[in-house]
């Protein structure tokens, strides 16, 4: 079980940033915005099944989950191979739902307490928005499907029962991590 925090560059200038925020964004870490969320992973056999909760606002959240199958075991000169599967839901926006899904090739070896790993896979995401309807105009419904490439690296470092994790994410933007668990 842990915590984790997933800091997004964006472009305060962009357009669609104005149009949607405009001047009311301040932040004191640049034009980063974290994302927290609650992380739960649970061992079942070789695999590892894994649940996370992100809270982007009042009543705004994002469910989501994956599995990790192990393809090929690491030992003292081998790496371990493993295949993810993910699958996330935004809730909470009336005019607009987004889900996302994919698989990911995760390859690691570890050295003493650290292990660094890289990943390469194909992320889905299904967006759905609504323009409601006026007296004037018909209701609008925009549809959005991507497929993205995804590219990760990061290190996992254990220390006994604390664990912390930083990863870097490259897919459609750029994504910085950090997660620090407890588990045995």
């Amino acid at each position: 079980m842990g915590i984790a925090v997933t800091a997004i560059d964006i472009d305060t200038e962009a357009s669609y940033w104005q149009r949607a925020i405009g001047d009311d964004f301040t932040n004191e870490y640049g034009n980063f915005v974290g994302v927290p969320r609650l992380v739960v992973s649970k061992g079942l056999g070789a695999a590892t099944v894994s649940g996370s909760l992100a809270k982007l606002g009042e009543g705004v959240d994002i469910w989501g989950g994956a599995i990790d199958i192990p393809v090929m075991g690491g030992g003292f000169l081998v790496p371990t191979i493993a295949v993810r599967g993910t699958y996330s839901q935004l809730r909470g926006i009336d005019v607009y739902q987004q889900k996302t899904y994919g698989v990911e090739a995760f390859i690691g070896k570890g050295f003493g307490p650290i292990t660094p790993y890289a990943a390469y896979g194909r992320m889905r995401s299904d967006a759905t928005g609504t323009i409601p309807a006026t007296s004037a105009t018909p209701e609008i419904v925009l549809t959005d499907e991507s497929d993205i490439d995804r590219i990760t690296v990061g290190a996992r470092l254990s220390l006994g029962v604390p664990k912390l994790v930083v990863e870097a994410t490259q897919a459609e933007e750029r994504a910085y991590s950090a997660k620090l668990s407890i588990g045995f």
